[in-house]
C-alpha cells in the first residue's frame, strides 16, 4: 500500500512528466520548418489528333540577368500557373538551365535551354534548344555588317542552327527589317511574338483587340509562315498579371517534342481571352475543343448544344434562326443550348474571340443530324 505522501508524489511526477513532454513536443514542432503547400492551376485541352496541347511560356528572365527571381522559383511559379513547358531566356546566359532542371524534372515541367540576344539596338531574338556547342557571344550587340569587332548576326544565326537551336523574333518593335527576313529565309527564325506580357504600351505595340499587342507581327507570321507566340517576358513575379500563354501541339511530351512543334510552327497564341493562329491549325484545335450536337424535341423544334471542352471562354455568333444574340459566351467546360424550328443541314459558327488574321475571325461549319 502506498502512503498518501507517496501517492501525491507519484501524481506530481506523472503531471510533471506530461507537462515536460508537452513542452518538448512544442519545442520540436516550432523548430521544424513548416511544409510549403502549393496548388496548381490546370489548363487541360483535349488532344488534337496525334498531338497533345501544352501550355508554354518561352521568354522568361531570372536573377542571372535582369529578372527578380531564382531559376527554381521560376519553375515553381510556372507549375503553379498551370504551364507545361517553359524556357528561361536570360540575356546572353544559359546558367539558369542547369540550376532549374532538377526542380523542373521533379515537378514534371518541361524546361528548354534558352537565352535572349539580338542585334545592336535593333531586333531582340529568343534562342531555344541550342546545345552546349553554341556559346552566346556579344549579347544584344551583334553587328549588322561583317568585318566589325562584334559577332556578325548571320554567322551567329548559322551557328545556332548548327547547334540545333531555333529562334523566335521577340517583341518585334523595330519591324520586319532585312536581318529578320534573312533569318526567316534561312529557316532559322521560326516564330514571332504577337503578344509580349511586359512591354505594355511601349516598344511600338499597337492598341488592338482590346489590348496592347503586335497585330502587325501576326500579319508577318502569316506572310512568312512563322509560328505565333504569346510570351510573358517576365522580369518580376507572374502573380497578378493577365495570363499570356503559347499553346504548342506536340507529338511527344518532351523538350525535343516541344522544339519539334516550334520548329514546325504548331503554335497558337492565347491572351486576353483570345486565340490567335493560322486558320488550319486553329480549325484543327476547334475540332477537338468544341462538340456540336442536335436533336428534335417533342414539339418539333431542333435543340442545339454547343459544348466548350477546354479552358478558353468562347464567344460565338450563330445564324439568326437560332435566336441567340451575337457574341454569346460559352464558359470553359460549359454547354450553351439554342432552339430552331427549321434549321439548315449545316451550322455555321463565327468565333468572335478566335482570330486567323488581325481582321478575320475563325468560321467553322458543322453538319446537323436533326431535321
Amino acid at each position: 500500500m502506498f502512503t498518501k505522501q507517496q501517492i501525491t508524489l507519484l501524481l506530481l511526477l506523472i503531471l510533471f512528466s506530461l507537462f515536460a513532454c508537452g513542452l518538448w513536443a512544442v519545442e520540436v514542432a516550432t523548430e521544424q520548418p513548416r511544409a510549403s503547400v502549393s496548388t496548381r492551376a490546370l489548363s487541360p485541352f483535349p488532344r488534337v489528333g496525334p498531338y497533345e496541347v501544352l501550355c508554354g511560356d518561352f521568354h522568361i528572365h531570372t536573377k542571372h540577368s535582369d529578372g527578380g527571381m531564382s531559376p527554381d522559383g521560376r519553375v515553381l511559379e510556372a507549375w503553379q500557373h498551370g504551364l507545361d513547358a517553359i524556357a528561361i531566356t536570360d540575356h546572353g546566359k544559359t546558367l539558369a538551365y542547369k540550376e532549374a532542371l532538377p526542380t523542373a524534372k521533379a515537378l514534371g515541367v518541361i524546361l528548354l535551354t534558352g537565352f535572349e540576344t539580338g542585334l545592336n539596338k535593333q531586333e531582340h531574338l529568343v534562342v531555344l534548344g541550342a546545345s552546349e556547342n553554341y556559346q552566346p557571344r556579344d549579347s544584344h550587340r551583334w553587328a549588322e555588317l561583317p568585318g566589325q569587332d562584334r559577332a556578325f548576326y548571320q554567322n551567329e544565326l548559322r551557328d545556332i542552327a548548327k547547334s540545333g537551336g531555333v529562334v523566335i523574333y521577340a517583341h518585334p518593335h523595330v519591324g520586319m527589317r532585312e536581318p529578320a527576313r534573312w533569318g526567316i529565309d534561312q529557316g532559322i527564325i521560326r516564330g514571332i511574338e504577337v503578344m509580349n506580357g511586359v512591354v505594355g504600351e511601349g516598344w511600338n505595340t499597337i492598341e488592338s483587340h482590346g489590348t496592347w499587342c503586335y497585330p502587325n507581327g501576326f500579319d508577318w507570321a502569316l506572310e512568312h509562315n512563322l509560328g505565333v507566340f504569346a510570351n510573358s517576358d517576365l522580369h518580376g513575379a507572374r502573380a497578378g498579371r493577365p495570363p499570356v500563354t503559347t499553346l504548342v501541339l506536340v507529338k511527344q511530351r518532351t523538350a525535343s517534342g516541344v522544339i519539334d512543334a516550334i520548329r514546325n510552327r504548331r503554335t497558337i497564341a492565347w491572351f486576353n481571352d483570345m486565340l490567335w493562329g493560322p486558320s488550319k491549325l486553329l480549325s484543327e484545335l476547334m475540332g477537338s475543343l468544341v462538340k456540336v450536337r442536335s436533336a428534335l424535341s417533342e414539339g418539333g423544334e431542333t435543340l442545339l448544344q454547343v459544348e466548350n471542352r477546354g479552358p478558353v471562354p468562347l464567344k460565338v455568333t450563330l445564324p439568326n434562326e437560332w435566336k441567340i444574340a451575337p457574341g454569346v459566351e460559352i464558359a470553359p467546360y460549359r454547354v450553351v443550348l439554342a432552339k430552331c424550328e427549321n434549321p439548315p443541314d449545316k451550322l455555321t459558327i463565327r468565333w468572335d474571340n478566335l482570330w486567323v488574321s488581325p481582321k478575320e475571325n475563325l468560321v467553322t461549319t458543322h453538319p446537323l443530324g436533326a431535321k
